[in-house]
């Protein structure tokens, strides 16, 4: 975390504790503010960065406005999603918010396919990004003066930075800028909205139905299979990139097995991301957890990638089935299995 950021965020009220960052708001809260530390942000310039990243992510960069924002993905030749990333257009290029933990395999594998086009891909230190969600946080920075973008992967220039509206139960945010900006629309916003930790903006991405990649599960899935189809993560009309074939063929010849589900767990335990989950009786894994998180108390909710035929029956975390898990429904609606 950038070292003036963290003295901030503590001149607000965080509070440190064996040398992390604790926040007064529980995760299940809906108007809140979050620090996305988890997060880098990359930029990608030069005058063929357009085309370059048009050969390379599953979503139509061309037709990207500035400034706008989409979500989208890279994938192996194979289909598999390297990573899942939100894509920001801004005058000088594009920014690609990445989870840090892929930035240094993806740079590398990216950079190989730059060749002789005139692209630069590097990291943006000196950029943090936060959530902001809730009707509350929104009235908050209405109040202030703030232009908001009205509909999912809008974006508004700010002074220093962008902010992009993203999915959500109620009106969510997430902003990148640097560090006055961000301070700025902090203060601002904590009229409203109570500081809560990164686990909670992964909760509201939860129950939103909107998936995130980590290092546990880069290369485990078909964009279908995590549901971007259905949330404008993918265009099927854009022409080629790394595994569109393989996307290409599932969407138009209905072969889609396997889809990402929202589920609750009741236990002392939280589930990880690339867990497997299995039916009664074991066996032959059922499905892999994209990300799982504590809402409160005793009851975590998760995605999951599940086989479709599977969800008939309960489905468990453990091979004993001793840790049931209770099938909730998604803000939309599911393709029926062929």
């Amino acid at each position: 975390m950038n070292p003036e950021w963290q003295k901030k965020l503590i001149a607000f009220g965080a509070e440190q504790k064996d040398g992390q960052l604790v926040y007064p708001v529980a995760n299940d809260a809906l108007d809140v503010l979050c620090t996305l530390t988890s997060d880098t942000v990359l930029h990608v310039g030069g005058d063929d960065a357009e085309a370059f990243l048009q050969g390379q992510f599953s979503n139509d960069i061309a037709a990207l406005e500035s400034p706008g924002s989409q979500l989208s993905t890279w994938s192996t030749p194979k289909g598999r999603v390297i990573s899942l990333f939100r894509v920001v257009r801004v005058a000088d290029g594009y920014l690609i918010k990445i989870p840090s933990e892929l930035v240094e395999p993806v740079l590398k594998r990216l950079r190989m396919y730059v060749l002789m086009a005139k692209v630069v891909i590097e990291p943006r230190d000196d950029l943090i990004v936060i959530g902001i969600g809730g009707d509350g946080a929104m009235k908050a920075l209405a109040d202030h003066g703030m232009t908001l973008p009205q509909n999912t992967d809008d974006t508004v220039a700010l002074s220093s930075g962008w902010i992009s509206r993203v999915r959500g139960e109620t009106p969510r945010f997430e902003l990148i800028g640097d560090l006055e900006q961000v301070a700025s629309v902090w203060k601002q916003a904590l009229d409203t909205s109570g500081m809560a930790g990164e686990e909670a903006w992964r909760l509201q991405n939860i129950d939103a139905g909107v998936p995130s990649v980590t290092a546990a599960t880069s290369e485990e899935f078909v964009l279908q299979m995590m549901n971007l189809q259905l949330i404008d993560g993918v265009s099927f009309k854009k022409g080629c990139f790394p595994g569109q074939e393989i996307v290409a063929r599932m969407h138009y010849l209905g072969k889609l097995k396997r889809s990402m589900f929202r589920m609750q767990y009741e236990g002392e335990n939280v589930p990880s991301a690339g867990d497997d989950i299995f039916k009664a009786g074991g066996g032959s894994a059922a499905g892999k957890i994209v990300d799982a998180v504590r809402a409160s108390g005793s009851t975590s909710r998760l995605l999951a990638v599940v086989a479709i035929n599977a969800t008939a029956e309960t489905l468990f975390l453990d091979k004993e089935a001793q840790q049931p898990l209770q099938l909730l429904e998604l803000p939309y609606e599911l393709p029926q299995p062929e």
